[in-house]
């Protein structure tokens, strides 16, 4: 049997920066194993398999893979299979400007607007906020000086339950890496999944935060990109008043990696209800072909 991919960079419209992502279209004779062995094959953060949905709310399901195991929700492979479905698969979707995707957590509405593809996240949920600062630096190999003392240590979802971990400065982000047996100690017993550490400092004058995340534990050393853990945040600025109320601002990640990626986050929080939405473009690298 022979199966077509589509590759793509997301987050990004410059070929071969951005987060990589491969979208397997029609993949309902594909088994998990099948799938799983095509994911570790291609070794990208994560692959795509687009099926047929029984859910009438929804236009198609997609199973989401890392190279060691499937997750129920990452950002940037929603956001480049919608872009795949609505610009480069002869579907009645092609060309139309929104598309419904069902996750293992839940439909995901994903729309097109002045260029840029947004997805709208869960309500964020809050879990635990954590005081030792050693325990978390460590598992990015820094000190606890490099914590900044502005904001907390805080479990928070979207979909997925990041560790959102604030960094003091540029300098301080820039020295971390992920501390493989730290890591998979402290992700086996803890609500979250991953560190998504951020500062306030960027790069990029038109950026507000700039982002880094380590996930050795489901094979991925570094994401350039992780749409998964900006939803999350966006929250978190909102319930802190970082930025204010309403938000609409850009997230610089991937640039240690020489994968720069613009993450775009909009939300807003009136009378207590979260509006999350995160955006971005994707750009077409290739086509593959793979024999199973």
């Amino acid at each position: 049997m022979k199966k077509d991919c589509v590759l793509l960079d997301v987050f990004t419209d410059v070929p071969f920066t951005g987060n990589q992502l491969a979208v397997f279209p029609f993949a309902d004779d594909l088994s998990t194993y099948q799938m799983q062995k095509l994911a570790n094959e291609i070794n990208y953060s994560e692959t795509t398999f687009i099926l047929n949905s029984p859910d009438v709310r929804a236009d198609f399901d997609i199973r989401i893979f890392t190279p060691r195991s499937e997750v129920p929700f990452a950002g940037h492979p929603t956001l480049g299979t919608a872009y795949t479905l609505l610009n480069h698969l002869d579907t009645k979707f092609k060309n139309k400007d929104s598309i419904r995707l069902r996750t293992k957590v839940g439909i995901i509405p994903l729309e097109r607007s002045n260029g840029n593809l947004w997805m709208r996240q869960n309500d964020p949920e809050f879990f635990t906020i954590f005081e030792d600062k050693n325990e978390i630096a460590e598992l990015a190999g820094l000190k606890a000086d490099d914590i900044s003392d502005d904001l907390p240590i805080e479990e928070v979802s979207t979909g997925n339950t990041m560790l959102l971990i604030p960094i003091r400065n540029l300098s301080s982000i820039r020295k971390a890496t992920g501390v493989v047996n730290r890591i998979t100690e402290f992700f086996a017993n803890n609500k979250s999944i991953a560190p998504y550490l951020f500062t306030l400092e960027t790069e990029d004058s038109t950026s507000k935060v700039h982002t880094r995340l380590f996930a050795p534990h489901f094979g991925i050393i570094e994401d350039p990109a992780t749409g998964s853990a900006a939803g999350p945040l966006t929250g978190y600025l909102l319930k802190y008043n970082v930025f204010g109320q309403k938000i609409e601002i850009q997230n610089e990640q991937g640039i240690e990696m020489g994968r720069p990626s613009k993450i775009f986050m909009r939300g807003s929080l009136v009378d207590g209800k979260y509006d999350i939405k995160v955006g971005g473009k994707c750009r077409l690298v290739g086509h593959s072909t793979f024999n199973i």
